[in-house]
């Protein structure tokens, strides 16, 4: 039996066969990855994202905004302090001078703050270097290693001019001998207005020492009228103010079975340390 395809012409289309007419209300639906993220599409992106003219310095707007009293219309005075304060930091504020960059043939130093001391480390144009260390509170000088450039270009050995280097632990496998607790133990731990130097483990009377100076080879010496030590003593800080051994600056004591020298700080070296100190704390670092 043939079908009548006329009884058909009439029927409304569904709601889900329209086709749409005009723009559609609902927005897009975003295509979603395999992570479950919306995917962002190359077209479409000066509509999502608004660009704000920048003055240069940190991408941060300028401080002169169009509303005539520094920021952009609506900012509160804190975030207009802020911006100026960022552009300043930038280079971008007026009277700010640029770093100097570091001047060649003078050492560079680098002062950082951990665990209660400030660390100075120096390094000086032959490729020499030095470690410092102050107490944080007092600024006494409690460290101090240097170390130069081997003839071949390799880094030295840590040589200490003030403290102690930390003395590996005795392992009985592998170390055959071992020095005996008993020896003199010297050691140079300085004070704020002297160089100071103690040598332990040494019980014999006060009459028996005799310290004195050597003005010919610029020592320190100490020797004792039993023959049982003898130790030259250098100070490597005078020659670096180009300054002499003074008789009268020198003292020692010996108490405790420790022989306590002291050698009274000149004043060109008392201010040249609170110098460096203070240039090296411009490039300090909080650790």
């Amino acid at each position: 039996m043939p079908i009548d395809y006329s009884k058909f012409e009439h029927i409304g289309d569904s709601d889900e066969e329209k086709a749409p007419t005009g723009p559609s209300s609902s927005p897009p639906e975003a295509k979603v990855g395999r992570n479950g993220r919306e995917l962002l599409e190359a077209g479409g992106l000066e509509e999502r994202f608004t660009m704000v003219p920048s003055s240069g310095g940190l991408g941060m707007p300028s401080s002169r905004g169009t509303n005539g009293k520094g920021g952009y219309p609506g900012d509160s005075p804190e975030m207009a302090a802020l911006a100026a304060e960022l552009e300043r930091l930038a280079g971008g504020g007026k009277g700010i001078a640029p770093e100097e960059p570091p001047k060649p043939g003078e050492p560079q130093r680098v002062c950082m703050r951990s665990d209660g001391r400030k660390k100075i480390h120096t390094t000086f144009p032959d490729g020499g270097e030095m470690v410092e260390e102050y107490d944080e509170k007092t600024d006494v000088l409690l460290v101090r290693k240097v170390r130069k450039q081997t003839t071949v270009g390799k880094e030295g050995d840590w040589v200490y001019e003030v403290g102690q280097a930390t003395e590996a632990a005795f392992d009985p496998y592998s170390d055959t001998l071992r020095a005996s607790s008993s020896n003199p133990i010297f050691l140079r731990k300085d004070t704020p207005e002297h160089f100071q130097w103690r040598i332990r483990n040494l019980p014999y009377p006060a009459d028996v020492y005799s310290v004195s100076v050597d003005h010919e080879k610029q020592e320190i010496v100490v020797r004792t009228s039993n023959k049982k030590y003898y130790k030259r003593i250098q100070v490597p800080d005078l020659p670096r103010y180009d300054l002499k051994f003074q008789d009268e600056l020198l003292s020692w004591k010996h108490q405790h079975s420790t022989l306590i020298i002291s050698y009274r700080k000149p004043p060109k070296i008392l201010a040249g340390e609170q110098d460096a100190l203070r240039d090296a704390e411009k490039s300090a670092v909080k650790m």
